[in-house]
């Protein structure tokens, strides 16, 4: 599992699930200018959970090819936002249409070169907000934090936590020989 670390006006600290908290500690209410980022880059396969630790929120999150470029969201490519009960999905820095209710729980996955965004209390029962294609290359975790105080929970799941492609637990066969 990939550690998180603090950038700027953040505190990271590590939550008893495995997962990370990040919380924005300093700057201005409302910028976009608390960050934090993974420790390395995922190459492969992901499911990366994202809770709202302190609603109302205002946190944008997701993956990005180069975490070091800034501190705010326009250089996040795939990322997704906490703002108060909404969800948003934002790409480079742009809005990309539907808006949702996220019940304090997002979702990013990539298996293969295709990236979703959900929504859900757990990842069986969350939603599709959003799929794209392209999200190759090694991708490392990003967020940024405009709420003074605001925090997210994040934690990339473990393998075998999920089905690729299906999201489903896999099926185990049972076959019995003899009578």
């Amino acid at each position: 599992m990939a550690a998180i670390v603090a950038g700027a006006q953040t505190v990271v600290t590590p939550m008893p699930d495995g997962g990370w908290r990040v919380e924005k500690t300093g700057g201005v209410e409302g910028q976009y200018a608390a960050a934090a980022a993974s420790a390395v880059a995922i190459a492969g396969d992901f499911v990366l959970r994202v809770t709202d630790l302190t609603a109302p929120n205002s946190a944008i999150f997701g993956v990005s090819t180069d975490p070091a470029a800034g501190d705010g969201y326009a250089n996040i490519g795939f990322a997704a936002q906490f703002y108060g009960a909404d969800f948003y999905v934002f790409e480079s820095g742009t809005y990309v249409p539907p808006t949702r209710t996220h019940e304090g729980v997002a979702w990013i996955i990539r298996t293969g070169g295709e990236l979703s965004y959900r929504v859900g209390p757990t990842l069986a029962a969350s939603a599709v907000v959003r799929t794209v294609s392209g999200a190759t290359g090694p991708l490392w975790f990003d967020c940024t934090i405009g709420r003074l105080g605001g925090a997210i929970g994040v934690r990339f799941e473990p393998p075998g936590a999920w089905s690729h492609g299906a999201l489903r637990p896999v099926a185990r066969l049972s076959i019995g020989i003899g009578g």
